[in-house]
């Protein structure tokens, strides 16, 4: 007697190639992704203003003052932050619907899908555009010369090296060699003429039969702190280098 076939798993949740903009903001609505933005909100942005607070001293020693009057300044910072958070929010959701699972390993382990859609088409990390708006307005606010010149450089090659060997890495891990011809055709953050036109085209970067095919069978998690931990690292040692940079130019009482 042939023994009854098992049932074959199903997905808690049905996977939307290509969610729509409104789709993408209700999204935020999940735990995995409320989750992932309460790590930026109560974390990495305490982490940016105390950056901010650094450089601002840095200022003070060399003798610089703010480029725009605070007037200006004020409106300015906080709407490039607004819209920098408002990208994210969207690109997060959009990956989060689009991959099965939130954009931190260390929430809920990462998407389960490989997104090739909508604006991860155009670059591999679209985040780190709003982001960047995000610590420019906050230097734009606080009226950091040192932080928009020096600092953010600094941030911007901390984040591609966090994406390239942390986030990357995974994916390398769990999608294999779909993931590598991915990232052949997209680049990592300066858009490409093609892949805006992909976009405008609504195209998959890899086509969309790529799309079907299963995982790699062997999958390695970084777990809960494998990814955050690096994350803390990071920042910890970001601080203590701009503070170090501080205490130089600051003359001992």
């Amino acid at each position: 007697m042939t023994p009854p076939l098992a049932p074959s798993p199903t997905p808690a949740r049905q996977l939307t190639r290509r969610p729509t903009f409104r789709a993408c903001l209700a999204a935020i609505r999940a735990p995995e992704l409320y989750r992932n933005f309460a790590i930026h909100l109560f974390v990495m942005f305490p982490a940016a203003l105390v950056m901010c607070f650094i450089a601002t001293r840095v200022d003070v020693a060399l003798g610089w003052s703010p480029p725009l009057d605070l007037a200006v300044r004020l409106p300015l910072g906080a709407g490039l932050v607004g819209l920098g958070g408002f990208w994210v929010w969207y690109v997060y959701g959009y990956l989060y619907l689009s991959g099965g699972g939130s954009p931190g390993t260390h929430v809920d382990g990462g998407p389960t899908a490989m997104v090739d859609t909508g604006p991860y088409t155009v670059i591999r990390h679209p985040s780190v555009l709003g982001k960047l708006l995000g610590v420019v307005g906050l230097g734009v606010a606080w009226g950091s010369t040192v932080f928009l010149v020096a600092f953010v450089p600094v941030l911007v090659v901390y984040s591609l090296v966090t994406n390239r060997y942390l986030q990357e890495r995974f994916c390398d891990q769990r999608f294999g060699a779909r993931y590598q011809a991915y990232r052949q055709v997209v680049p990592m953050l300066l858009p490409r003429p093609s892949g805006l036109v992909r976009w405008l085209r609504d195209e998959a970067a890899l086509g969309e039969e790529d799309h079907l095919l299963p995982p790699p069978a062997q999958d390695h998690p970084p777990g809960v702190w494998g990814e955050l931990r690096w994350y803390l690292l990071g920042l910890a040692g970001l601080i203590a280098l701009f503070a170090g940079l501080l205490a130089l130019l600051t003359p001992a009482a």
